[in-house]
């Protein structure tokens, strides 16, 4: 049993969209199997940042407020002293001060970073033989460099400052690192790419998906409903619903009038609330469960331009044993196959034509069951929690060495 500083950008409390949800299983079974001290922001409005003490047995833990004002400050802050702005919205005092107690008072064995922002407070600062995991999760500097390249000035200039400073940041939480976590061979890839130096760190844990809560529920849809899930403040995914309202889902409609475009996620923004008067296109808002929408669902669809790591909604769909439509980009990380476990639309005309295939009944009617299949047998908890065990016990690097005596 190791002593365990975990430390995570934002409390997964509850676990509902994607970063919290690989944050929440992994925190869950750390706390069970380890003494674990828990640090985290709480930057969500309305809902509450503390865990169920039984799952979550904590020997201590400090969530502070990160409230719109404080991030925003922060943020000036950080343009001032020249740091990326998607680390320095992440500071504050009080829970800085309850880190360094638990790095002296405590002296873990581990200190787990989720999010490399966390970094910030730790590096240089931990005891000789106290080791420093990161999850990075995916190359996160790429993804502010796509902005850029879809911005217009002046956040074409915020955006390529942020990959910049991010990228330069990020390097220096590597080499302070004993290992880096990312997503997928992708994320890894384009990590490596952008700091060499630590490449060789670098270990891919992928996500799971809870298999039992997305049981597959009898039927196959209504036959007329496509839905798309995700939190709709997420640029890539607001982007992603504009996207597929705007031009894909008109050329659906030239074949099936009576075919609904269901948005369904927390904090629409006006843009995205703005979609909901086109017609066909429903926009919910925040909703306590998505499975009934899925289990309605037709087709569900990830039109994703802007996509970085895996995406949890994909493995969602596919776990409930929907059929779903995705572009290349959602894709990214996950191994399944183009007309066997999904279909894959690059373009508005290739989208368009998946869907009407999936709704006309023109595509095979397994496909659902093809994708719940895939998902029982690469991306389980339990499979993936495994190679966290791993990399705490440091059993990996113990073979290594066993094997070269």
């Amino acid at each position: 049993m190791a002593k365990i500083l975990f430390l995570s950008h934002r409390a997964p409390f509850p676990p509902d969209k994607g970063d919290k949800i690989r944050a929440f299983h992994m925190l869950r079974h750390l706390a069970r199997h380890h003494e674990v001290w828990f640090g985290a922001g709480a930057d969500d409005v309305g809902t509450s940042p503390r865990p169920d003490v039984t799952d979550f047995p904590f020997r201590d833990a400090c969530i502070a407020p990160l409230g719109p004002f404080r991030r925003g400050w922060n943020m000036v802050g950080g343009l001032a002293a020249g740091a990326p702005l998607s680390v320095s919205r992440f500071r504050h005092r009080r829970l800085e001060r309850w880190i360094q107690h638990v790095l002296t008072d405590v002296r873990p064995d581990v200190v787990f970073i989720y999010s490399s922002a966390m970094a910030q407070y730790v590096i240089g600062r931990t005891a000789p033989g106290t080791r420093l995991i990161i999850d990075f999760v995916d190359a996160d500097a790429e993804k502010w460099r796509a902005y850029a390249a879809a911005a217009r000035f002046p956040m074409t200039a915020v955006f390529a400052r942020e990959a910049r400073r991010l990228t330069m940041f990020e390097r220096r939480a590597l080499d302070a690192a004993e290992a880096g976590i990312v997503i997928s061979d992708t994320e890894r890839r384009l990590l490596s790419a952008q700091i060499p130096s630590g490449a060789g760190k670098l270990r891919v844990l992928s996500n799971g998906v809870d298999l039992d809560y997305f049981a597959p529920a009898p039927g196959r849809g209504d036959g007329r409903s496509i839905v798309f899930c995700g939190r709709m403040d997420y640029q890539a995914n607001a982007d992603g619903a504009a996207w597929f309202a705007r031009e894909v889902f008109p050329k659906v409609l030239a074949s099936r009038p009576d075919a609904t475009f269901r948005i369904v996620g927390a904090c629409p923004t006006p843009a995205v609330r703005a979609l909901g008067a086109l017609p066909g296109v429903e926009v919910t808002g925040a909703t306590p469960d998505v499975r009934p929408y899925l289990r309605e669902a037709a087709v569900v669809v990830a039109p994703l331009r802007i996509a970085r790591g895996i995406q949890n909604k994909v493995l969602e769909a596919m776990a409930s044993a929907r059929p779903i439509v995705v572009t290349p980009a959602a894709l990214d990380g996950i191994d399944a196959a183009d007309d066997y476990e999904v279909l894959v639309g690059a373009d508005a005309d290739g989208f368009a034509r998946a869907v009407l295939d999936v709704l006309t009944g023109r595509t095979m009617p397994w496909l659902g069951e093809n994708g719940r299949r895939f998902v029982e047998l690469r991306h389980q908890w339990s499979t993936q929690l495994l190679a966290l065990d791993r990399l705490i016990d440091n059993e990996d690097d113990r073979l290594s060495a066993e094997a070269a005596a």
